[in-house]
């Protein structure tokens, strides 16, 4: 056996928890709650299993993040979504341009990269951000501007929504955009 003072957190995880079962008395057959069947908890185990992921995740991005850029953030990743749903798999044209598309996902990678340790900007990560989504939300407005002027339309209600999700996102990464070029760096 090892010291566990010397031992790396990995192992004495794995030894803490085969100490404990040990110490703990085993229940009686009266006190051990009913078994749900194999099949519904197996499935309950999965979703919560899931739940705890995301919320780990969301918890990671709070931590790492400031609000401007958790903005920026879910807006590009949301016309990466709009983008997926809605033109790819849909056939909807929201998109005129895939260029958008390209921006949104070199928006998330910047943030991704600079946040996660990979490479560091240094004092250019706010200009970075900032013309990235600044340019989300320019395209966002040029692209409400020519539906306006080409009367708004009477097309289908699904590209509408496409469309409407894809403005709101624009302005949203600009505007977090925005908020992450204020920052002053110390």
């Amino acid at each position: 056996m090892t010291d566990p003072e010397n031992e790396t957190p990995k192992a004495a995880a794995k030894s803490q928890p085969k100490a404990a079962a040990k110490s703990q008395p085993k229940e009686s057959a009266k006190e051990a709650p009913k078994e749900a069947p194999a099949e519904t908890s197996s499935a309950g185990a999965s979703a919560s299993q899931a739940t705890a992921a995301v919320s780990n995740a969301v918890s990671v991005v709070r931590e790492k993040l400031v609000a401007g850029e958790q903005l920026v953030l879910t807006a590009a990743g949301s016309i990466v979504l709009v983008y997926l749903v809605f033109q790819f798999l849909l056939d909807y044209l929201i998109f005129a341009d895939r260029f958008v598309v390209v921006l949104a996902v070199l928006t998330v990678l910047a943030i991704w990269v600079h946040r996660w340790g990979h490479y560091d900007f240094g004092n250019g990560y706010r200009l970075v951000i900032g013309a990235l989504g600044l340019s989300l939300a320019l395209f966002a407005v040029i692209s409400l501007l020519g539906w306006a002027r080409a009367g708004g339309g009477a097309g289908d209600f699904l590209r509408l929504i496409g469309l409407v999700i894809y403005w709101i996102s624009g302005i949203a990464a600009g505007y977090g955009a925005w908020l992450v070029f204020r920052i002053r760096e110390e």
